[in-house]
Order: C-alpha cells, then structure tokens, then sequence
C-alpha cells in the first residue's frame, strides 16, 4: 500500500491534476475571502445609509428647543406625546432601540437620557428602557469622537458597527443623528439600533454559493486535466522521458519519437532528444579519433620538450674562477624562455637569458633560433652590442611570424671579473655585492630583438669582485599569478633573493622557486619561468687588496703595497717605475679630492695574471672621471699651459689601458700593464 502511495505521488499525471485543483480551490477561497469582504462592507454602507434616514425622520419628532422642559417633567402632554411618536416609531421601523441622550460637551464622557424606546420582539433582544434623566458614562472612546463630530457639525451623522465584546447581546449598528433648536444648534443626539440579522443570512447564503460554484468548478478542471493534459502533455513527456533514459543506458540510437504532441514545445523537446542522440553518437566517434590524434600529439610533444631541455646546459661543472646556475620551467609542454653560457676563447665566459613572446610551439622554434644565432655569432667574436645587432637582422629578415624576443647578453672576463653587457628589451638584472644585498642593476634598453632591423644596441660594463653575484630572470618570476590573480611582484623576488643572497647561485634559485610556489599556491603557472645566477670567485694566487686612509700620509705605505707585489712578479724595473709613478698620481689625487675637506678610505686591488698587471682604485668620494679631462698640449711650454690635467696624462701614457666606472656609488680607476 505504501508502494502505492509513493508511486501516486511521483505520477505526473497525479500531480499535475491535485495541482490544478487545488490551485482552483486557493483560487476560489482567496475570490470568496475578497468577495466576501467588499459585500460586507457594501451591505454595511447601505445598511448605514437606510438607518440613516430613519434616525432623520426620527428627529423630526423631537424639538430641540423643549429637552429642558422634557427633563423637568416627564409627564406633561408634550413629553408623553412625543414619546408615543418614537414608540410607535420604533415599532414600524424594526429597530431594537430608539433613544435621544443630552451630552456632557465639556468632554464628551457622559450623557443624560431623555427619551428611551424599546422592541425586544425584534431580534429577541433583552434591553430595560432608561428613565428620563437617567445618566451614565459614554461608553468608549469610539463614541467620544463620534459624539463631539455630531455636536461640532462635522458630520451629518455617524454609525458604530458592534459585532464582537457584545455582553450577550447581538450584532447591530447605532446611528446617531443631531437634534438641533431653533437657533441650528445642535441640542441632543437621536441614536436608533437595528440589528444585523439581515447581514448575516445574506452573507451566508453568498459562502454557499461560492462554496457550490467552486466544487463544480474543481471537478470540471480535474476531468478536464484527467483527458486533455494527461494525452497532450504528460504522455508526451513520459514518452521523451524513457526514451532520454533509454538512450543513456545503451547509448545506441532508437526509433524516432516522431509527432507526440500538438504542443510547439513538447514537439520540440521530442525532436531534440533524436537529434541529441545523432549528436552524441557522432560526437563518441569524433572524440575517440581526437583523443587518439591527442595522444600521438602529447608523444611529439613530449619529444618537443625534451629537445628544448637538451638544448640549454644542463650540467653547470665546478670552476675557481666562476660558479654558476640556472633553471627553465615552461608554463605549457614547451615554452619560449631560454638560457644559455658557454667560454669564448681561453679567459671568457658568454651568458645569456631570453624571454620570447607567445607560448607553446611556435615560441620554442623561435627560442632554438634565436638560441642558435647569439651562440654562434658570439664565437665568431665582438662586443654584445654588435653580436646582439647582427641576432636583431637575422631574425628580421625571416620573421614572418612577427615575433620578438628580450635578450640580456654578457661575456665575463674570468681574469678581472670585468662583465660586458647589452641589454635589448629584457629585465634588468640584480646585482649582488659581497657583504650587502641584491639590488637592481639599472641599465639602458635596447629594443626588442626581432622587431626592427638595422637597430644599433649599446654596450655597458660591470666589474665583480669576489663574491659578488649577478641574477637573471624572465618577466615569469615577478609576474607569477596566484589565484586572485596577485602578482608576485619584484619586490617579493628581492626579498626572497635577499633572504638566500649569502648562499651558492643553486640555492638561492631554489629558494626564490620555493618563495614564488608558496605564492602561487594551486594557481596554474600563466607564464615561462626561467632564472640565472652566477657568483664571480676569480681570486688569483698573487691577488692582493689593501685598505688606507685617502690622505698623503698613507703613501708610502701604498708604495711598499705595489713594490712588493712587483717584486714577487720579476717585473722588469722600466715597467715597475712605470707603474709606481701611475699609482702615486692616483693615489695623491684621490687623497686631495676625493672626499673634500672630510676623511674617507681608499681601496686598492692588484695582481698579475698572464704577465699583465692589473691595479683598481676604488673611493666613495664624490663622482670624477679624470678621463674625460683633455689631454694637455705639451707642445706649449710650462707657463703657457693651463694648470691641471698632467698627472693622469701621463698614467695614459705610461700604462696600456685606463678605464674609469661609477659602481655602487664609487669611483674605480682600473689600469693595466704588460710586464713585458
């Protein structure tokens, strides 16, 4: 029996025709509620109304100029004969009572009765007539407000409907009218009750014949929903219901449904549950061949990959000069950033990052290209600016794709850490100097490789020293995404960077990959991750640093610094004296102008390597190039010459090269001379 039910209540048919009726039946209990409530309050209106007239015709047979007579003696003829009036009065007109009552008008809270006529045989009530005089308390407040608009004439009559708080007695309605004098003054109010029976049988048999209309109404919807809706909708429903279970159970195509209904939208229900099935089975077909095609594609792309990865070092070997690391992670199978380093004769060392836009397959051709051509042209020889403009033409002239890359090319000089660079278009890179931390290495840009040919890049230099480190990147590192969509910024990466700048170049990438996969978190990788670093350690035997004082009086001290190196280095006397006059120009210079009136040190690094000795002077005094002063006329004699300019004339002319950089807020004089 429960089975029963239960499957009742999950027929379509079932519900579909309980909801019909029984949205017939809310229907038609909300239009009885509503119906019931604008008759009532008609009936009442009129009943108002009639009433009102009687009380009117009433009030005709009070005077108004006689109440204080008809209070003082009730049993004069007037009294009595107006009294019979309203008996009769109340008689003829079936109304319970008819009473006229003297209001107190200071506030309307009691009253005085003057002429009180009773029918108990209407309605079967119980009322005991007042006597003449007869006072009492104003009912409620209801009857205060009504009484004072009555006695200030604004309105012509008021009515109050009892139907509840009864004490016994029945529903009825009070009219009340004014009894006005001679002067227009109103003088008493005439109230007549008339019961309510009439409203209450007449609003019973309106429920019944809603009642009725709605019951036929119902079953005429239930049989009618029983046979029309049941053949031209829930069959039709039923039918594409079984056949969409069919089909996702043996997943083969069956007979078409055909025409099931004369309903637009069943019809094409139908209609789409066949074409679905057609779709489905040619949509299975189409994607067994395409996760076949798939398949063979991740094998060529695995390949793909694999190639990429063999064609950038993988082994980054142990030197005493250079230590070195590197890491590339594509966001898709293959990617678009590269890296790459390799020597260029006996003492150097050529390094290079790249970031070539787009994804996927066509950025890793471009990437083995471009990878190739910079490889290649920089064996050949020249600066990076030269080797990068020749890259530049050559992918100009086959770029039909109109791709580009970023570029950041260096050639380290293992001897003197001395690093020469171009930069077309890429990041710039972090430095690190030992003892302080990573920070940007601010350098000018050249356009991006591949866009423009003929475009000239320019080259810059950086000089290591011990410990110091340089760190490349792609635009993957500061712009990994996490969920949000937040980017891990540079300022994360320096700090991260900062957080491992003391360990080996492996390391610190390691720690920068975990800081930016903490970040990420779940977040897919949007772009091409790819970092390099690379610590100079080149620390020759014989390399010697000394620290001073930038004043005179530290001289001789500097003096006995470069003897004795020479000295170690067998160097032939012309070249020491040579040498040592150079320094002592230097020297002097710094100790005079470096600094100004303050105090300050001087720091001087040199060595010999290869038979050429090599001395730097460093000092954190105020910016000067002594290079870009002219070279003085010695064809002039000495009073005709302008003072100034022959000391670092003739460290020009004694030594084989001079060069002068600004780093890391300091001057560094570098000179270089062969021995022999």
């Amino acid at each position: 029996m429960k089975k029963k039910i239960k499957k009742l209540r999950a027929d379509l048919a079932f519900n579909i025709i309980g909801f019909i009726v029984l949205l017939l039946l809310l229907l038609s209990l909300i239009t009885g509620v509503v119906g019931y409530a604008g008759f009532t309050a008609a009936f009442q209106k009129e009943y108002a109304e009639s009433t009102f007239h009687m009380a009117n015709t009433a009030a005709a047979l009070v005077h108004g100029d006689r109440l204080d007579s008809y209070l003082t003696d009730s049993d004069s003829a007037d009294y009595v004969q107006t009294k019979n009036a309203l008996d009769v009065f109340c008689q003829r007109m079936s109304v319970s009572l008819v009473y006229v009552i003297e209001v107190d008008t200071s506030d309307y809270g009691r009253f005085v009765s003057v002429f009180n006529s009773v029918d108990n045989s209407v309605d079967g009530t119980s009322y005991t007539p007042w006597e003449p005089g007869y006072r009492r308390e104003t009912t409620n407040d209801e009857y205060r407000r009504k009484y004072k608009a009555l006695y200030e004439k604004q309105q012509p009559y008021e009515t109050v409907y009892r139907t509840d708080h009864l004490k016994g007695q029945r529903p009825h309605i009070t009219t009340m009218v004014p009894v006005e004098d001679s002067a227009g003054q109103v003088a008493a109010l005439l109230c007549i009750q008339r019961p309510m029976s009439e409203l209450d049988s007449v609003r019973r048999g309106y429920l019944i014949q809603i009642m009725v209309s709605t019951l036929l109404i119902a079953v005429f919807a239930a049989f009618f929903a029983a046979g029309f809706l049941k053949n031209q909708f829930v069959v039709p429903v039923r039918r594409v219901s079984e056949e969409a279970i069919r089909f996702a159970k043996e997943n083969t195509a069956g007979a078409p449904l055909g025409e099931v209904s004369r309903f637009y939208e069943l019809q094409n229900l139908a209609r789409s549950i066949d074409t679905m099935e057609t779709d489905m089975l040619r949509y299975v077909d189409n994607l067994t061949a395409a996760t076949a095609e798939r398949e063979r594609i991740d094998a060529e792309l695995a390949v793909a990959r694999q190639i990429q990865a063999n064609a950038v070092p993988t082994e980054f070997p142990a030197s005493e000069r250079v230590e070195l690391f590197a890491s590339m992670t594509p966001a898709k199978e293959v990617g678009g950033d590269f890296y790459n380093f390799f020597p260029v004769g006996d003492d150097r060392l050529a390094f290079v990052i790249g970031d070539v836009s787009g994804k996927g397959v066509p950025a890793a051709l471009f990437m083995m290209v471009t990878n190739i051509l910079i490889t290649e042209r920089t064996k050949a020889g020249g600066t990076p600016a030269e080797i990068l403009r020749h890259v530049n033409d050559d992918l100009c002239a086959h770029n039909q794709a109109e791709m580009f890359v970023t570029l950041w090319l260096g050639i380290l000089d293992l001897s003197t850490g001395r690093v020469t660079a171009a930069n077309a278009g890429h990041e710039d890179a972090a430095l690190y100097r030992r003892g302080g931390s990573f920070e940007r290495l601010k350098t000018k840009h050249g356009l991006l490789a591949g866009s423009i040919p003929g475009v000239r890049y320019r080259d810059f230099e950086i000089t290591l020293e011990p410990g110091d480190k340089l760190f490349l990147y792609t635009d993957g590192v500061p712009e990994a995404t996490d969920s949000n969509n937040n980017l891990f910024t540079p300022a994360r990466m320096y700090e991260a960077l900062n957080r491992f700048c003391t360990a080996s170049p492996r390391d610190i990438l390691g720690g920068v990959s975990q800081s930016v996969q903490a970040f990420v978190g779940s977040a897919p990788q949007f772009d091409d991750l790819t970092m390099f670093c690379m610590e100079w350690k080149a620390l020759p035997d014989d390399k010697k640093v000394l620290t001073v004082d930038a004043d005179v009086g530290s001289l001789e001290q500097v003096t006995a610094f470069f003897d004795h190196i020479l000295e170690q280095a067998d160097c032939p006397m012309k070249a020491q004296m040579q040498i040592r006059l150079a320094a002592e120009e230097i020297f002097v210079n710094i100790a005079h102008y470096a600094y100004g009136e303050g105090k300050g040190k001087a720091e001087i690094c040199a060595f010999v390597a290869d038979d050429v000795f090599e001395a730097r002077f460093r000092d954190s005094g105020i910016p000067f190039d002594p290079l870009k002063k002219a070279d003085p006329d010695t064809t002039l004699g000495a009073k005709e010459r302008p003072i100034g300019g022959l000391g670092i004339f003739l460290v020009k002319k004694n030594m084989d090269e001079v060069t002068y950089a600004r780093e890391d807020n300091c001057n560094v004089l570098t000179i270089r001379k062969k021995l022999r």
